[in-house]
C-alpha cells in the first residue's frame, strides 16, 4: 500500500514566489508614494503575473507539489488588481471627463479632471487631464482658471509648440485671449478697474504672440487691429485708478505702433490730457523738471482737435507758475540747443507770460527759437512787401500789419533788433523798426495754416505794407 505524499517546493517554484511577493511589496510601496503611478503600471503588471500564477498553478497541481495556495493567492490579488484598474483607475476617470464634456456637463468634467489632477498626479494621464480640464474651463466661462490652467500646462510642457501643429497652438492663444477679453470686462463691470487694466495689457500680449508668430493668418491682420482697442482700454481703465505711467505707457503704443488704427486719434487726445495731469502731478510733488517734460510732451503729439494752444490757463499754471524763470530759462536753453525749438520757444514764452518783467530780455531768444522753429518745418516763402512811399529824414522803417483773418496773428523778426508783433484778428498794427535785413516768420493761431519764413530787407524811411486775408 502507497501512501500519498506532496513533493516539496522546487527551487524554481520558491523563485516565483520570491519574485512575486517583491512585486507585490514593489507596488504596495509605490501605491503609498504615488498613487497615480500605482494605476497606470498595475495592469501591466497584473497581467504576467496573472498568467505566470496560472501556469506555475497548473504546473504545481500535475506535479503533486506544495505552492499551489500561494499561486492561487497571486492569481486572485492580481485578477483583483486588473479588475479594479478598470473600475477605479486614473484611465476610467479620464474618460467620463471626456463623456461628461462631449455632452457640455463642463462642471462634471472638470471634477473628473480634478481628480486625476489631486489624487493622482504621478499618472501618465495627469498631463492629459491637465490640458483638457483647461478646455472645460473655457467652455464652463471659468475664465481665470482656464488661464492659469493653460499656462501652468505651457510651463510644465505638457503644451509644447515643438510637438503641436500651429494650427492648434493658435487655437490656444485665440483662447487665452478670449480669456483676459471676458475677465477685462468683467472686472470693469465690477469697478475692479486694476484688473481690468491688465486683463486687458494681457489680451493685447497674446495677439501680439499671433500677429509675430502667424502673420500669413487672418487672426494676425484681426490682431493688428484689436491690440489698439485693448490698450485704449487699458489707458481708460489706467486712469480711473489715477495710475498714469501705466495709461501713458498704453496710449504711447499706440501712437508709436499703430497710427493707422481707428484709435490713433482717440489715444493722442487722450494722452494730450493725460500728459497734463501727470505734469500736474509731478509739480505738486516739488518734482518741478520731471513736471516741465512731461508736459512737454504735448508738443510732439499730432493729433485733431486737440492742440496746445488749447490748454487753459488754469491747468498751465499749476505746473509752471511755480517754477523760477532761471530754470524754465536752462531747460529752454537745453531744448534749443538739442534742436527742439518748438518746445524751447513754448517755455520762453511761458517765462514772459508769468514774469512780464522779463519779456525785454526773452524776447531775442524766442524770436531765435520761432524763426528756428519755422525755418525747419513746412511753411510758405514770406514774400517781402513792396514799399508803400517813403518818409524823408527818418532812419527807420514802419511796417503795417493788416490782419484780416478770424486769427490771432503773431510775426518774429530777427535782424538788427529782435521783434514780436502780435496782430489781433480783424485788426491792424503799426511799429517803426530798424531798417535792415531780417529773418521773418509770421503765424496765426490756427494749426490749418502753414506759416512763413524768409529773408526781407526793409530800408530806411520807407513804409511797408503786410496784409493777411482769410484766404492766407
Amino acid at each position: 500500500m502507497y501512501t500519498y505524499r506532496r513533493r516539496k517546493f522546487g527551487p524554481s517554484a520558491i523563485f516565483f514566489i520570491v519574485i512575486f511577493t517583491l512585486t507585490a511589496l514593489g507596488m504596495g510601496f509605490i501605491a503609498y508614494f504615488n498613487r497615480g503611478m500605482f494605476w497606470d503600471i498595475l495592469p501591466f503588471v497584473s497581467i504576467p503575473v496573472i498568467i505566470l500564477s496560472l501556469i506555475l498553478l497548473i504546473l504545481n497541481f500535475i506535479r503533486r507539489t506544495r505552492g499551489n495556495f500561494f499561486f492561487v493567492l497571486f492569481f486572485l490579488l492580481s485578477l483583483t488588481g486588473l479588475i479594479l484598474s478598470y473600475i477605479f483607475g486614473p484611465s476610467v476617470l479620464i474618460n467620463k471627463a471626456q463623456e461628461s464634456y462631449d455632452d457640455e456637463d463642463y462642471a462634471q468634467s472638470i471634477d473628473y479632471y480634478n481628480i486625476i489632477l489631486n489624487n493622482y498626479s504621478g499618472s501618465s494621464l495627469a498631463g492629459n487631464a491637465l490640458e483638457n480640464i483647461s478646455y472645460a474651463y473655457y467652455a464652463n466661462a471659468d475664465y481665470e482658471e482656464a488661464i492659469t490652467s493653460f499656462k501652468k500646462a505651457i510651463e510644465s510642457k505638457v503644451i509644447s509648440e515643438s510637438d503641436l501643429e500651429k494650427k492648434e497652438i493658435l487655437e490656444i492663444k485665440k483662447i487665452l485671449e478670449d480669456s483676459y477679453l471676458k475677465l477685462a470686462q468683467e472686472h470693469h463691470s465690477n469697478n475692479k478697474f486694476n484688473k481690468s487694466a491688465e486683463s486687458y495689457i494681457n489680451a493685447a500680449e497674446v495677439l501680439k504672440e499671433i500677429k509675430d508668430n502667424f502673420p500669413d493668418t487672418n487672426e494676425a491682420f484681426i490682431s493688428v487691429h484689436k491690440i489698439p482697442e485693448y490698450l485704449y482700454n487699458a489707458a481708460l481703465n489706467f486712469n480711473k485708478i489715477n495710475d498714469l505711467e501705466k495709461s501713458i505707457e498704453s496710449l504711447e503704443e499706440i501712437i508709436n505702433n499703430y497710427y493707422s488704427s481707428e484709435y490713433f486719434n482717440s489715444a493722442g487726445i487722450l494722452l494730450f490730457d493725460v500728459y497734463i495731469d501727470q505734469a500736474i502731478k509731478m509739480a505738486d510733488e516739488f518734482n518741478y523738471t520731471g513736471g516741465i517734460e512731461e508736459f512737454l510732451k504735448i508738443l510732439d503729439l499730432e493729433v485733431e482737435d486737440k492742440y496746445y494752444s488749447d490748454i487753459p490757463d488754469s491747468e498751465k499754471r499749476k505746473v509752471f507758475y511755480n517754477i523760477s524763470a532761471d530754470t524754465l530759462k536752462n531747460i529752454a536753453e537745453n531744448k534749443f540747443s538739442s534742436g527742439y525749438y518748438k518746445k524751447a520757444a513754448f517755455l520762453y514764452e511761458i517765462i514772459i507770460e508769468y514774469n512780464p518783467d522779463l519779456e525785454e530780455e526773452i524776447n531775442p531768444l524766442l524770436v531765435d527759437s520761432k524763426i528756428n522753429q519755422i525755418a525747419s518745418s513746412d511753411h510758405n516763402v514770406y514774400i517781402p512787401s513792396i514799399p508803400e512811399r517813403k518818409l524823408w529824414g527818418r532812419e527807420e522803417s514802419t511796417l503795417i500789419i493788416e490782419n484780416n483773418t478770424g486769427f490771432d496773428l503773431t510775426a518774429y523778426l530777427k535782424g538788427p533788433e529782435s521783434v514780436v508783433i502780435r496782430v489781433e484778428k480783424n485788426s491792424t498794427a503799426e511799429i517803426k523798426i530798424t531798417a535792415g535785413t531780417y529773418k521773418a516768420a509770421s503765424e496765426l493761431n490756427t494749426p490749418g495754416v502753414f506759416p512763413y519764413y524768409g529773408i526781407v530787407n526793409y530800408e530806411e524811411s520807407q513804409i511797408y505794407r503786410e496784409e493777411y486775408t482769410t484766404s492766407d
